[in-house]
């Protein structure tokens, strides 16, 4: 196979792995503005917040990861209550362009704080998964298991809304 050939392959792998990711992420903020019909644009920093969480409880507390990763949830969950019951309930029946600037306000407050609090550095949680042969192409183990944890994600969320009563 030629070079050029096998980087191409290569690039649409990885990019359908990332995808996949993505599409997760993007599935919660379709969530948020199509069912509930809420202008939200912080919601990449309730995601940061949430990664912050993960970080200090493994890396610098010592948890598990699993239980470092369900205690994030935890607090994602109850910061996305506090800021629906304080910042979005209030603007609720207000125009789209309302809910827009206050919710933009709370992306531009969350993110100086966590660069106050945290910095600025790059931070890992020391996980390192090896890279993927096939055949002469790679590819990152960490970005397959991210991919089947999205799967999942995806699956999980299609049956809830759809076979079940909260959905």
């Amino acid at each position: 196979m030629e070079v050029f050939d096998i980087f191409l392959l290569e690039a649409i792998l990885n990019g359908l792995l990332l995808g996949g990711l993505l599409a997760l992420l993007s599935l919660g903020l379709n969530l948020v503005f199509g069912v509930i019909d809420v202008v939200w644009i912080c919601y990449a920093e309730l995601i940061m917040c949430g990664m912050y969480a993960v970080y200090y409880l493994h890396v610098q507390y010592h948890w598990p990861l699993i239980a470092a990763m369900a205690a994030a949830i935890v607090v994602v969950a109850v910061l996305g209550v506090i800021l629906h019951q304080f910042v979005i309930r209030p603007v609720l029946a207000a125009e789209p362009i309302n809910q827009l600037l206050v919710t933009g306000g709370v992306l531009f407050f969350l993110q100086a704080a966590a660069t106050l609090v945290f910095g600025i550095e790059f931070r890992n949680l020391g996980v390192t998964l090896p890279s993927i042969r096939l055949g002469e192409m790679s590819f990152s183990a960490a970005r397959l298991v991210a991919f089947c944890v999205a799967l999942a994600g995806m699956l999980g969320m299609y049956l809830f809304l759809s076979r079940t009563y909260l959905g």
